[in-house]
């Protein structure tokens, strides 16, 4: 009895080692390209180059799209030309502005 009690523990362990995700869960991505896109589609008005710069107000539909989104993350997935077209500084700067 002793010696399977030991094999079941040590098995117990191993699995744990294995397979980390299961026991600690597994992360969400800090942002997708769905956050993004509902960024951009909320925001547009505020990141798109040569428009004058504005803040959004907190309650704007903008912050609710922003809100609890790391913005380096959404600059991160923008194509080629999303980059020509929006101020990424601007994106960035939606994460102070929202809070």
């Amino acid at each position: 009895m002793k010696h399977q009690t030991v094999a079941v523990l040590l098995l117990i362990v191993v699995s744990a080692l294995v397979s980390p995700h299961l026991v600690i869960g597994v992360k969400r991505p800090r942002c997708t390209v769905e956050d993004k896109n509902n960024v951009l589609a909320h925001c547009g008005h505020y990141t798109i180059r040569g428009h004058p710069k504005e803040i959004p107000p907190k309650h704007s539909s903008c912050c609710k799209a922003a809100e609890g989104h790391d913005m380096q993350c959404i600059v991160d997935l923008l194509n080629v030309t999303e980059r020509k077209n929006h101020d990424q500084r601007a994106i960035i700067d939606l994460e102070t502005a929202c809070n």
